[in-house]
């Protein structure tokens, strides 16, 4: 049983703070239930979990237990994003898999990532490094991902949009997509985890991206008409629609006359199999109290990592 059908479950049966456990088989005890007729996850913790960030979609709350537990009770209080909690659920199951000491530490780091997007103002158009940010992982989306896995398990795969340390999370491979200049000297990595192993081969997808604001179309497609490829291309898959709808939602997009008029340059991609003595910097490296890091990588340091298909750092058969 998906989340999605779980939290229609309960709502169907009308029992206000009555909860279902997601899975007997899972590390940490999470239940999702409709409490004050909203749909709720409750995380129970050990010990009392950090000071949750403030989300104004969502209620945040620490509660007492017996036998000295807490419960961190996450509580979508906007109807209009049912589908982005359903997300933010997902990425708490998946955070938490592999038995974490402290469930409640871990679920506060996901929920402070997730407060960017929750609190973002839904008029404000997107900067250019977003633009070419998002263009870049629609891009692998409708001509490498959807082609090699199909609509609705591609379209899974991207999480990009919902502050996932990698931006596709496929069955075999990470990938992590990056938007270059044409003479680009560097890659910059905007997290410790981009690069963290966890347990997957890691892809640095590089794909060159130049927007210019103000001009039609002309040889080049617009941001809205490559937004509107990719919703053609998952049309025909409902399920598929309505994700990549929530992950462009959750990445800022909506439709604005100024993406009509803002011109999308693509060029040459180029794919890094991220292993052994490639350079970074992954979170385990790091001392006790580096809560984050941004740096970057010299091209040159890393040509020896080219790849000729992102296909081939999971030997996955073209």
């Amino acid at each position: 049983m998906t989340i999605e059908e779980v939290f229609r479950r309960a709502e169907h049966t009308g029992v206000d703070g009555s909860f279902s456990r997601i899975s007997e088989s899972h590390p940490v005890d999470l239940f999702l239930g409709v409490e004050g007729g909203r749909r709720t996850i409750m995380v129970v913790c050990r010990t009392r979990p950090p000071e949750p960030p403030s989300l104004g979609a969502m209620m945040v709350e620490a509660r007492p237990r017996q036998r000295g537990e807490w419960a961190l009770v996450i509580r979508l209080d906007r109807p209009d994003l049912l589908g982005l909690f359903t997300r933010v659920v997902e990425d708490i199951v998946d955070a938490t898999c592999v038995a974490p000491p402290d469930p409640g530490e871990v679920v506060i780091r996901r929920l402070s990532r997730w407060q960017r997007l929750f609190s973002r103002r839904p008029t404000a158009l997107l900067e250019d490094h977003e633009i070419r940010g998002l263009a870049a992982e629609l891009s692998f989306l409708v001509d490498e991902a959807i082609p090699k896995f199909g609509l609705l398990a591609a379209v899974t795969a991207w999480v990009g949009p919902y502050a996932a340390p990698k931006d596709f999370s496929f069955q075999d491979i990470e990938v992590e997509v990056k938007a270059t200049h044409r003479q680009r000297r560097a890659i910059r990595i905007s997290s410790l985890e981009q690069l963290t192993d966890a347990g997957l081969p890691i892809c640095l997808w590089c794909r060159v991206v130049e927007v210019e604001r103000g001009q039609p179309g002309g040889l080049h497609a617009t941001f809205a008409a490559l937004v509107g490829r990719v919703r053609t291309v998952v049309a025909k898959e409902p399920a598929a629609a309505e994700r990549v709808e929530d992950a462009l939602r959750a990445a800022g997009y909506e439709d604005r006359a100024e993406y009509e008029a803002t011109t999308i340059r693509f060029g040459p991609a180029v794919s890094y199999a991220v292993g052994r003595d490639f350079p970074r910097i992954q979170r385990p490296d790091v001392a006790a109290g580096i809560d984050s890091c941004i740096y970057e990588i010299a091209v040159t340091a890393i040509s020896r990592f080219l790849v000729g298909s992102w296909m081939e750092v999971a030997s996955i058969e073209d």
